[in-house]
């Protein structure tokens, strides 16, 4: 972890992004409820469309030169920062990869108008990440289904 480093992502990393992503959703899938609620007009997420259009900051984390996470940046109209995704491979979680990256990431992308981001309410773990660890507040809740689970919305100035 002594080697971190955050890479504007390049289309050569977009399946190897796009796979660390899949199975970072997927290991959390068990926290989501059997009966969850899509959200409407929701498309997967594809890192080479991302980093084709450039319309967002699309992010690569290396640790010694290995791929192991990614991040989605966008601004908002009112030049908010909004994280859009933070993600490193399953199989490193709990190693403090996470917080390292959003630490790098605020440095390398200050933001005066401060930083949004969502998660769904049932990722506990997310939750406590973002608010114990990386300083974020807990705003509103948004999008919540019949099934319960709604959206965190975070801020941090």
């Amino acid at each position: 972890m002594n080697n971190l480093m955050i890479r504007v992502a390049s289309l050569d990393q977009a399946d190897t992004l796009q796979e660390i992503h899949a199975a970072a959703f997927s290991s959390n899938a068990r926290f989501f409820p059997d009966d969850m609620e899509e959200e409407d007009g929701e498309e997967e997420l594809s890192f080479r469309s991302l980093i084709e259009m450039q319309v967002k900051v699309i992010l690569s984390i290396f640790d010694n030169n290995n791929l192991i996470g990614g991040a989605v940046i966008s601004t908002d109209e009112h030049n908010v920062k909004v994280l859009e995704r933070l993600f490193i491979s399953p199989c490193l979680h709990g190693n403090g990869y996470g917080y390292l990256t959003w630490e790098k990431i605020e440095k390398m992308y200050p933001s005066s108008n401060g930083w949004r981001l969502r998660t769904p309410s049932c990722l506990i773990n997310n939750v406590c990440f973002y608010v114990n660890k990386c300083g974020f507040s807990i705003v509103r809740v948004e999008d919540v289904g019949n099934d319960g689970i709604g959206m965190y919305v975070f801020t941090k100035l």
